[in-house]
Formats: structure tokens, sequence, C-alpha cells
């Protein structure tokens, strides 16, 4: 109960890595609000976890349906003291687009709703707990395309890199006001509503040394820790959930093809 009488707004959190952080942070104590798109997903959870949890519609890149969001959660709960930014647009399902053929509606709706998206929730809810004088978190959800790329998702990768450097300029112009703003960087994590392109996934042993997908469990524990107290002396940083993928140079199935008995 780390996050007792705390409330959280969490932006795509009617599914997947969402879903599992509203679990956790209800889990922990905190009053919640889903925001997101997904009506029937978002009222379904919401009346699941029980009143500690609302359920409000938010399209994150339009600043009037961020701002009525943050007075039905105020309306709601009285004030906000974690933000996880995680609402985000990854690609139209089943399509594939090469940098050479991306599309000016798909790089316009990946930066709507990936970088204004986080802009509009984290300035509103930063000038709230500015103005309470309590202090606040800020989590912002990104992705290891921030750093190394996905073929064919430039504007998602663009996009994520984005997410880190705003996160790093947002906590050195919060931290005089006590509000901490980190970044989750999880790896491939098993959701139940992916927007998966192509054949079969690889099998996880042959990707991740840590040899399984992830999954919004996972993510949500590293989110709770840093909402809570327990990390009240970390910000402008982020954290790996990646079962070590972003430290490793060329993937286990490669690794383990490789005879050292004659390479030594």
């Amino acid at each position: 109960m780390r996050l007792a009488a705390k409330t959280a707004i969490i932006t795509g959190g009617a599914n997947g890595i969402g879903a599992g952080c509203v679990r956790r942070l209800a889990e922990e104590g905190a009053n919640v609000v889903i925001a997101d798109i997904d009506d029937s997903a978002g009222i379904a959870l919401a009346a699941e976890l029980g009143d500690a949890v609302n359920y409000v519609r938010c399209d994150v890149s339009e600043r009037a349906s961020v701002e009525a969001l943050f007075d039905q959660s105020l309306a709601a709960f009285g004030a906000v003291d974690i933000l996880v930014n995680n609402a985000a647009f990854v690609h139209q399902p089943g399509v594939i687009e090469h940098f050479l053929e991306y599309s000016d509606a798909s790089w316009r709706k990946t930066l709507a709703v990936n970088l204004t998206g986080l802009f509009h929730c984290s300035q509103i809810a930063a000038r709230l707990m500015a103005k309470r004088g309590q202090g606040g978190v800020i989590i912002n959800v990104s992705s290891g395309g921030a750093s190394r790329a996905h073929r064919h998702m430039f504007g998602y990768d663009t996009s994520k890199g984005g997410i880190e450097a705003a996160t790093r300029a947002m906590a050195l112009d919060l931290a005089p006001l006590n509000i901490r703003v980190n970044s989750v960087v999880p790896g491939s994590t098993r959701v139940d509503h992916g927007t998966s392109v192509g054949d079969a996934p690889i099998p996880p042993s042959d990707v991740i040394p840590l040899p399984r997908q992830g999954t919004p469990a996972d993510i949500a524990a590293a989110v709770a820790f840093l909402a809570s107290d327990d990390a009240a002396y970390i910000t402008g940083t982020r954290i790996f959930i990646d079962g070590g993928m972003d430290a490793q140079l060329r993937s286990p199935a490669v690794d383990y093809s490789y005879d050292f008995s004659e390479n030594t």
C-alpha cells in the first residue's frame, strides 16, 4: 500500500501495459483514473476494480480532451499525484511502412499521440502539482526503439526518442518543485491487443537473454516503484524492463550457434 491516498492518471490505461499499471497502482492503494478511447475496455476495467478506479474517455492529442480529463479527475479525487504517460500509437494494424513510403498521415498521427499527447498531459499535471505544492511524479513509457531502431517503424522510434529527451528536460525544470520525471523502457511484452505485422513471432529464447516475453505486470512493478517514495531520489532517468535485450550485442540464438572451440 505504498500509494495509499495518492491519485494516479494512466493514459492508454484500458488495455495492455496501461491496464497492468492500473491494476498494480490500485493494489498499492492509489485512486486511479483510466484515460483511454476504448470505452468498453475502460468501463469494464473500472467496474472490475471498484470505486477507487474511474474511467474517463480522453484523446490525449486534443488539448480540450486532456483538460476535461484532469477536471473530472479532480472532481472525483481532489488531486493528481501521479501521471503515467502510456498512451501510444504504433502503426495501423497490418500496415508496414518503409521510410521511403512513410506517409504524412502516419507521421502526424504518431507525433500527435506520442509526443503532443505527452506534452498536454504532463504540462497540465505539472501545473496542478506545482500549485498544490506537495510535489508529484510523472512516468513516461518509452521503448527500446528510442535508442535501437526497429525496421519499418520510423515514426514510432522517432517519437520514443523524443519521449526520453522530454523526460530529461522536464526532470530538470520540475526538480525544484519536487516533481520527479522518469521513464520506463519495456522490451518485448506480451499484451492482449497486439498490432503485430507479418509471420508468427520469433521464439523469445532466440532474442531475449531472459528467455521469455515480459508481461504488463513486469512493467507495472517498475512503474509502481517509481511512483512511490522508495524512488524519492530518482529523477531524469530510465529503467529498462526488457529481459536484458538492451545489454546484449547479439541475440542468444547467434551466440549459442557460435563454435567457440574453433574460434578461441
